[in-house]
């Protein structure tokens, strides 16, 4: 009950103050990837914009070290072209630019709204439930015990046709205690809850994904707003 009313409460929130941008902290400087941690020649600075070059032929992560902030709103601009990317919260660094942990999707239209488990392995006994959690227009719930319940509340398409391939888009990712909640371009497009005793993260870092194999992704005018869940 508790997750649900926090719920709603942010969506009113975020609805009247989308436009708010007193107490965030631009993470990229414009100028160069100082505080990024990247694979070389993966990831470059053109202008005030971070582009993953497309050179890498593995999937690999483009990680902020400034810390692992726990309760937040992560607002920013993208641009997807080619491949396969997403944004990382909440997530482990398992070395070698490898992260683990939340990934809101960024690629076609049509899969837009994921919220995605990354690098979950393939035996893994809760990678049903965790590999592919939840997608526009939808609100995933998983409970202590790992299993997960989604409700639609949209239907996909109609929330995923807010998004614009090959444009920049705004990104806006909210985490409040269990809660993570994404927006593009001011549209709430899917909220998950996890409550898994084991798996569930509070804290973690915050990277960029480029899947590999020529992928086209661009972002700019990073900055996150620390908050409290209380």
């Amino acid at each position: 009950m508790k997750s649900a009313l926090v719920f709603f409460f942010l969506i009113l929130v975020t609805r009247s103050h989308a436009d708010d941008e007193s107490g965030f902290v631009q993470l990229f400087n414009g100028e160069n990837l100082d505080g990024w941690d990247g694979k070389p020649g993966a990831w470059e600075v053109r202008g005030d914009e971070i582009w993953c070059t497309g050179a890498s032929e593995n999937r690999n992560w483009l990680i902020w070290r400034g810390g692992q902030p726990t309760d937040f709103t992560l607002r920013l601009e993208f641009r997807w072209d080619k491949g396969n990317s997403g944004v990382q919260v909440r997530s482990d660094d398992l070395g070698e630019w490898q992260v683990f942990g939340y990934q809101v999707e960024i690629a076609r239209q049509e899969v837009m709204g994921l919220w995605h488990h990354s690098l979950i392995d393939r035996e893994h006994p809760k990678r049903e439930a965790r590999f592919l959690m939840s997608t526009a227009g939808e609100r995933a719930l998983i409970v202590s015990d790992g299993t997960r319940v989604n409700t639609k509340l949209e239907e996909a398409a109609a929330v995923q046709s807010h998004y614009n391939e090959n444009e920049w888009n705004t990104m806006e990712i909210i985490a409040s205690g269990d809660m993570v909640i994404q927006k593009i371009n001011g549209v709430h497009f899917a909220t998950l809850i996890d409550q898994d005793s084991e798996m569930s993260r509070s804290e973690g870092w915050i990277a960029f994904q480029d899947h590999g194999k020529g992928c086209t992704v661009a972002f700019r005018n990073i900055r996150i707003k620390e908050t409290s869940s209380d």
